[in-house]
């Protein structure tokens, strides 16, 4: 299985301080769950690019936050860094144990 602990977050970290569209408490409340405990796993797949499986316990809004920061940062990182990025492709959700979360950041977990 291939492991990359940190790379996806700070990805995330540095499309989310580019979004100009989002309010700073918006940014706030991503940025708080935007840690390597809330991360989809991935794992190679046949055709030698990545597969992204999303924890079964995440919800739509988490999902598509997600998403939005993926797509943020293909529009700023270099033109290698694209090609690489855009050989994932998303899997199937993966059965994994809800995390503890604070009260302020269950809007990340599926009802």
């Amino acid at each position: 299985m291939y492991k990359r602990p940190s790379s996806k977050s700070k990805r995330r970290l540095t499309a989310l301080d580019n979004k100009e569209t989002w309010s700073l408490e918006k940014k706030a409340k991503v940025r708080k769950v935007l840690d390597k405990v809330y991360k989809s796993s991935d794992e190679e797949g046949a055709d030698g690019g990545l597969v992204s499986q999303p924890p079964s316990w995440e919800s739509d809004t988490f999902q598509k936050v997600k998403e939005i920061l993926d797509s943020k940062y293909l529009d700023i990182c270099s033109t290698r860094s694209k090609r690489l990025l855009l050989k994932r492709t998303r899997g199937v959700k993966k059965n994994k144990d809800t995390p503890d979360v604070p009260e302020d950041s269950k809007w990340i977990i599926q009802a």
